[in-house]
């Protein structure tokens, strides 16, 4: 068989995970031609894919050497697909380290391999050593050091990794958009949105910078700024077959939609259509026609907006309309600013579906409904970092818990709803028996405050028109604004805030007080302790 043939079949047994007729097909393909970096390149592979890093080592280093313009051959393998084990892959970086520990190439592409692996602190250490020597990639491990350190909560040091980055290679937009996001988690927002508009500036035509910019501009209040470039999102997902060819205009005062229907999108986050659907009625007052495309579980609940003549679940069956109007993109349409925020609509709920809720409920007490994590979206890029800092926990939740005279009821869903009780807890837990976010909001109808982390649970409160206790992050999200207990978006809304990363002793402590006053005001406060619930059986 001809070398080609070979390297061709050693590719093909690579991919299908048969490495060792891979290793073989390859070193069959390199015996006439010792020196073909490919068929080297492709036994290597196999032989770390087997897992005996230490005998693939010599390989890949070697060929590491002779491309020193390529990738290292250890980031390819963390490419090979199916994926590998991330412990098997991070074996064969040390031991390509251990025999070059000042192939800061290599050093890099590891820290990136543990950060795209959720293994921040151990990319910090891999990186520490790059950073101490100047050369060719130290602003690269500067930038890196800062992502790590962000992952970890570390905004300050964050902030400084990324000042350094952006001082060794200013033409680094990336260097300088991060700076930005890490700035306005601390608050300084002039300094955020200059490092942003520096970003935007070296690549005006990169969506993410443009993202970026917006968010910074939505948490500082200037939202007149931030709308339209908030508009990037769409360059960087997938939208549905509908296309947003005919996305729908802001508008001025006075501009009518008599006659035109508008499809209102579902773009990704359940908490983005329960908060912006608002807008919807604005729409029909305007003469407009309007459909609304949501996932099934918010089919009933956008039923019961005023002005939403039709709700549609499937795309293939999308009446013909005049423009496409996402939910996101409704501030933008109506030129929204803090002030000018629409009131929440009056959702007609069914009754039948409340009061058959309602029998279900404690019946002593003040009736509070937790949530204690949000919606995991592994799907997308740093996400699950967003949901690890969101997401309290139910055992933080303790404080709140110890409060006499509160009947407790689960409102979570999802994976995080399944994770152990703290002992002596009794809660009831409906859950396992909803259908959608009517049967949700239907409960909450029943309750007396909900107490979430911020998701959608938060907003479907609000909708409701109930009290809620939002416990936010210390990196909080754009729309609760910054240095705010109150939001704009829901007048029965109180904000805890974490006062330092990742610790939420002071904000459920804040909480717990709030919560006890209102369980006094109820006239439950000669209760000695909580009223005895039991967990429903699904």
């Amino acid at each position: 068989m001809a070398p080609s043939e070979l390297l061709a079949t050693a590719m093909r047994l690579l991919a299908s995970g048969a490495w060792h007729e891979a290793e073989t097909a390859a070193r069959a393909a390199m015996a006439d031609t010792a020196d073909d970096m490919a068929a080297s390149l492709l036994a290597g592979l196999a032989v770390a894919a087997m897992g005996e890093d230490a005998r693939a080592a010599p390989i890949l280093t070697h060929l590491a050497a002779a491309r020193p313009d390529a990738d290292h051959p250890c980031v390819e393998l963390a490419r090979l697909e199916p994926p590998l084990p991330r412990a098997l892959v991070a074996r064969q970086f040390r031991a390509c380290l251990r025999l070059a520990p000042d192939d800061d190439r290599l050093r890099l592409a590891f820290a990136d391999f543990l950060l795209d692996t959720d293994q921040a602190p151990e990319a910090e250490v891999i990186l520490a050593e790059a950073i101490l020597v100047d050369g060719p990639y130290t602003a690269a491990a500067r930038h890196l050091m800062g992502m790590a350190r962000t992952e970890q909560a570390a905004f300050p040091d964050a902030i400084d990794s990324f000042q350094s980055a952006v001082s060794l290679n200013p033409d680094a937009g990336a260097s300088w958009s991060n700076l930005g996001m890490v700035l306005k988690v601390e608050g300084r927002f002039a300094d955020a949105v200059a490092a942003h508009e520096k970003a935007v500036t070296l690549d005006p035509r990169n969506p993410q910078f443009r993202v970026n910019r917006a968010v910074a501009l939505l948490q500082a209040g200037q939202w007149e700024r931030a709308w339209q470039d908030y508009e990037a999102r769409f360059e960087l997902t997938d939208m549905p077959a509908i296309g947003l060819l005919r996305l729908m205009p802001s508008l001025r005062p006075g501009d009518s939609l008599a006659g035109l229907t508008i499809l209102a999108l579902h773009e990704d986050g359940f908490g983005d259509t329960l908060q912006f659907l608002r807008y919807l009625p604005l729409l029909a007052e305007r003469g407009a026609r309007v459909v609304a495309y949501v996932p099934l579980s918010l089919a009933r609940v956008m039923r019961g907006v005023p002005g939403v003549a039709g709700v549609v679940t499937d795309a293939r069956h999308l009446p013909a309309h005049d423009f496409v109007c996402p939910m996101f993109s409704l501030p933008r349409i109506f030129g929204t600013t803090v002030l000018t925020i629409p009131p929440v609509p009056a959702a007609a709920m069914d009754p039948a579906l409340v009061r058959h809720w309602a029998g279900r409920l404690p019946h002593g007490g003040l009736r509070a409904g937790l949530v204690w994590a949000g919606q995991a979206r592994p799907s997308l890029a740093g996400f699950t970092t967003l949901d690890r800092r969101r997401s309290a926990g139910l055992a933080a939740f303790q404080p709140l818990l110890d409060v006499a005279g509160v009947s407790f009821v689960s409102l979570q869903a999802g994976t995080p709803a399944r994770q152990p009780w703290p002992r002596g807890l009794e809660m009831v837990d409906l859950m396992p028996e909803v259908a959608d976010f009517a049967d949700t909001a239907a409960i909450i109808a029943g309750l007396d405050v909900v107490i979430s982390v911020d998701t959608s649970v938060v907003h479907l409160a609000g909708l409701v028109g109930k009290p809620v206790f939002l416990l936010d992050r210390y990196d909080g999200c754009w729309r609760w604004l910054s240095g705010r207990l109150d939001s704009p978006w829901y007048p029965g809304l109180t904000i805890f805030r974490q006062q330092q990363p990742d610790d939420w002793s002071g904000a459920m402590a804040k909480a717990a007080i709030s919560l006890r006053a209102m369980a006094i005001s109820h006239g439950f406060s000669t209760m000695s302790g909580r009223p005895r619930e039991h967990r429903s059986v699904a």
